[in-house]
């Protein structure tokens, strides 16, 4: 029994030990989900709210609806709310004017992080797997919704505000930078390869961000 005991003990004083550093190491894993898509039929489930106000009321202008669907979800907090409320105001609308082109943005945004995670075995931010999340994404929006809409989406993503630093330590403004950057690569590579499938532009972006000589950035290893 005292042996058993003492065992125990010790388990706990080697768990207490142990957890600070395991929070520590949590601490300076930095995961970028900027662009991590939402649930693809709950979003469908959003666009179809977005198409019937608008199909009920023809009259109402991008700002009327736009107010409308706010006041819809502020009294949620999960769900479709979750979703919507985690679009900044330029994308929301933009789902608003383009919904079916929004609806493959979304689509493009799951590729994104999907392969990133195949090829880097998570989804980093401010490095190189951040790198080639925004140039998958854009090269995919590129090939579905075409070379100016893609800009469109992508930019509204990053209309956010940028005062402070991420979670890396660097500035938010130069992470905007980052991505917006790598944005216009990813539209290029997919304009130049529209008729790639998922698997071979995932090579194609994956190829380029390791080049000596790649075109795309990211703050830090």
């Amino acid at each position: 029994m005292k042996k058993n005991l003492k065992q125990l003990v010790m388990v706990l004083i080697l768990a207490i030990m142990i957890f600070p550093a395991s929070v520590r190491a949590e601490g300076n894993n930095c995961f970028g989900d900027d662009l991590k898509g939402a649930d693809q039929e709950a979003f469908s489930t959003l666009i179809d709210e977005i198409q019937c106000i608008k199909e009920a009321h023809p009259e109402f202008n991008d700002e009327r609806i736009l107010e409308i669907i706010d006041q819809n979800h502020t009294k949620f907090e999960r769900g479709i709310s979750d979703i919507w409320n985690s679009l900044t105001d330029s994308e929301k609308k933009l789902c608003i004017r383009y919904p079916f082109a929004a609806l493959k943005v979304n689509t493009a945004k799951n590729i994104a992080t999907s392969k990133t995670e195949s090829k880097f075995g998570m989804n980093g931010l401010g490095d190189r797997s951040d790198a080639f999340r925004h140039g998958i994404w854009n090269a995919e929006m590129t090939i579905l919704i075409g070379k100016e809409k893609a800009e469109l989406f992508a930019t509204a993503h990053e209309d956010k505000d940028v005062t402070g630093n991420e979670s890396d330590g660097y500035p938010k403004a130069a992470h905007r930078d980052m991505d917006l950057h790598n944005n216009a690569v990813g539209r290029e590579i997919g304009e130049d390869n529209n008729k790639a499938t998922e698997e071979e532009m995932a090579d194609i972006i994956y190829n380029e961000v390791m080049s000596p000589e790649t075109q795309f950035v990211w703050l830090h290893e």
